[in-house]
């Protein structure tokens, strides 16, 4: 007969590294559909319908397989040292992405079969996106330092027994 666990003496309870491993594969299928498959899909029916957009499908490609990898490696490690590192890494992604975006921000569309031009500008909404990536950044910072400092000290608050 197996006798049961122990109840943690450190006030903390960290899930296995298989079920980590698990719930981050289950969160990893999503964001590839919401930030590469979707982001392609959009790209190719503009294109298909004589559209050209300024962005290339293989930086939407990059960026989304970078940030949504570093989204489940950051949720795997997030009990570990490496938890900060690789969040500042994902947040950094994150960043980079947006202003490789705001700096083609402007976009002017042809309709097809017409003389018709579109411009669309979308350099305020994707400002104030920078907001989320940027405190991210700043957030996992503090964590990295604050492991380095105090170890553990956050494994109650984050895993509690």
């Amino acid at each position: 007969m197996i006798a049961p666990a122990e109840p943690p003496k450190h006030g903390y309870q960290i899930p296995p590294l298989g079920q980590r491993i698990l719930a981050s594969a289950l969160r990893l299928v999503p964001l590839f559909v919401l930030l590469v498959g979707l982001p392609l899909a959009g790209l190719a029916f503009l294109s298909d319908h004589g559209i050209a957009l300024p962005i290339a499908s293989v930086t939407v490609t990059g960026f989304g397989l970078a940030i949504a990898v570093l989204a489940a490696l950051r949720s795997i490690l997030r009990p570990s040292r490496a938890y900060g590192p690789v969040a500042i890494a994902a947040s950094a992604t994150s960043l980079a992405y947006l202003l490789v975006l705001l700096a083609q921000a402007t976009y002017h569309i042809a309709v097809p079969n017409s003389s018709v031009t579109v411009t669309l500008d979308v350099a305020r909404f994707l400002a104030l996106l920078l907001i989320v990536p940027a405190f991210g950044l700043a957030s996992a910072l503090v964590t990295t330092i604050e492991d380095l400092r105090h170890p553990a000290e956050r494994l109650p608050f984050d895993y509690p027994a």
